[in-house]
């Protein structure tokens, strides 16, 4: 016999979950900003080495401003996951600008998950943000 799903028992389960779910976004989102901000590091120490300081500069600010927003989005920053997500966005289109044609299949697929991880990280945190919003009011009326 199958139980109501809104029993005592099973409606915190249900939470739980949901927040696994949310915490594993948040999760994918930060280490796929790490990774890109790795990527960039590594292309300004290639600039650096072929003698393109300007190029060095840009990809090493472009590098540190994911880092510090792949921080953010660990800490559940709702700004961060959506600035984040617009750098990403806005470096694949200047590569696509930059060199005139898809880099790959391999590359062009890996880009496109980690375009869908940071977008789940970005709707991660808002829901996560809303669901701390709702217990909020709760927890001031048990203590009240």
């Amino acid at each position: 016999m199958k139980k109501w799903p809104y029993c005592a028992g099973e409606a915190a389960e249900v939470e739980t979950d949901n927040s696994r779910t949310l915490a594993h976004g948040i999760h994918n989102g930060w280490v796929v900003g790490a990774i890109s901000a790795l990527v960039l590091l590594v292309g300004a120490v290639v600039r650096l080495a072929m003698g393109d300081g300007i190029g060095f500069v840009i990809n090493l600010l472009a590098a540190l401003s994911c880092a510090g927003l792949a921080y953010g989005v660990y800490r559940r920053s709702r700004v961060a996951a959506v600035a984040l997500l617009l750098l990403f966005l806005a470096l694949w289109l200047e590569s696509l600008i930059r060199f005139g044609n898809f880099a790959g299949v391999l590359v062009e697929v890996i880009r496109l998950m980690f375009a869908v991880m940071l977008y789940q990280a970005m709707k991660a945190c808002f829901l996560w943000h809303r669901g701390r919003q709702r217990a909020a009011p709760d927890s001031e009326k048990k203590s009240a």
